[in-house]
C-alpha cells in the first residue's frame, strides 16, 4: 500500500467512526419511516406522475443517507447491521436500480406495502421525530420542481444526525453497535480475519438460538408433567367405565339388569281370562 493511500485511509477513518455509521443508518431509517407514515395517511389518488416523483425522492434519500456510508463501511472493513426496515427498503430500491422490469410503479407499490415498524420494539415505537431538514414529503413535492441537494458531505449528514438525536435523547442509547473487523494491509489476512469474526458472530447467534430452543423444550416438558396426573386420572376413569359397561352388558345378555339370580329374568305372562 502506498503512503498516499495510507494517509487517505487514516484521514477518512479519523472523520468517520463505527458509531457514526450506526447513527446515520438509524437516522435514514427514521426518515424512511416518516415518509411511509405520510404516504399511508395520504388518502388522495396517486397518479403515475406522483409515483414517479415519489420514487425519485426516495432514491435520493438512499443515495445521500445510505449508499455512501455503506461504501465507507465496506472500505474500512466495518461490518454494519442495518435496521430491519432500512434493510427492506434498500432491497426494494436496489431491485429498482438493477432489475429491468422493476419500474417506478412497482417500487411505489412495494414501498407502500412494506410495514415500517414493529409493535413491540422500543426503537421502532420512538423512531420518528417532529422536525426533519429536507422534509420533502410534508409538501406537495409532486407539483414543485425537484430541488434537493445534489451532494452532501459527511460533516453535513453528521450535523443532521446530531439534530435528529437531540430531539430524541433517550433513543441514542438504543442504537445497536456495529460489528467491526481488525484492519490489515494484507488482503488474504484481512479476509481470514473477516471470516473469523463472522464465524464467531455466527457461533454466538447459534448459541443464543440453542438456549432459546432449550428453554422452549423445558417449558414443553414442564407442561407435559403438569398434564400427567390428569391424564392418569382420565385413563383410570375410562378403565372403570369400560368395566361398568362390560358388567351391564353381561347382565343384559343374561336377561337381568342387576336383579338376583333366583329371579326369572323374563317371567312368562299369565293369560288373561276370557
Amino acid at each position: 500500500m502506498t503512503d498516499q493511500y495510507q494517509m487517505l485511509h487514516k484521514s477518512a477513518a479519523s472523520k468517520f467512526s463505527i458509531w457514526d455509521a450506526a447513527e446515520i443508518f438509524e437516522y435514514a431509517t427514521s426518515r424512511f419511516t416518516a415518509i411511509h407514515i405520510a404516504l399511508m395517511e395520504d388518502q388522495n389518488h396517486h397518479s403515475s406522475s406522483y409515483q414517479h416523483t415519489f420514487v425519485r425522492h426516495i432514491v435520493w434519500e438512499a443515495e445521500h443517507f445510505v449508499f455512501p456510508f455503506v461504501n465507507i463501511c465496506a472500505a474500512m472493513n466495518i461490518n454494519t447491521t442495518l435496521p430491519v426496515y432500512l434493510n427492506e427498503v434498500l432491497f426494494l430500491i436496489t431491485s429498482f436500480q438493477t432489475e429491468p422490469h422493476y419500474d417506478h410503479k412497482k417500487l411505489f407499490a412495494a414501498f407502500k406495502a412494506c410495514p415500517h415498524e414493529s409493535a413491540n420494539h422500543p426503537v421502532d415505537i420512538n423512531r420518528v421525530v417532529r422536525d426533519y431538514r429536507h422534509a420533502w414529503w410534508k409538501h406537495r413535492f409532486d407539483l414543485a420542481p425537484f430541488d434537493m441537494p445534489l451532494r452532501m458531505s459527511v460533516a453535513m449528514v453528521k450535523e443532521l444526525v446530531t439534530d435528529h438525536f437531540a430531539q430524541r435523547p433517550k433513543m441514542a442509547s438504543m442504537v445497536p453497535r456495529s460489528t467491526t473487523h481488525t484492519r490489515s494491509d494484507d488482503p488474504l489476512l484481512q479476509q481470514l480475519q473477516v471470516l473469523r469474526a463472522e464465524v464467531s458472530h455466527l457461533g454466538m447467534e447459534l448459541s443464543r438460538l440453542l438456549v432459546a430452543k432449550l428453554d422452549a423444550t423445558s417449558e414443553a416438558v414442564a407442561a407435559l408433567d403438569r398434564l400427567e396426573d390428569p391424564v392418569d386420572e382420565l385413563r383410570e376413569a375410562m378403565v372403570a367405565s369400560h368395566a361398568a359397561v362390560a358388567m351391564l352388558q353381561g347382565h343384559y345378555d343374561n336377561g337381568r339388569l342387576g336383579g338376583p339370580s333366583s329371579v326369572e329374568p323374563f317371567p312368562r305372562l299369565q293369560s288373561l281370562p276370557r
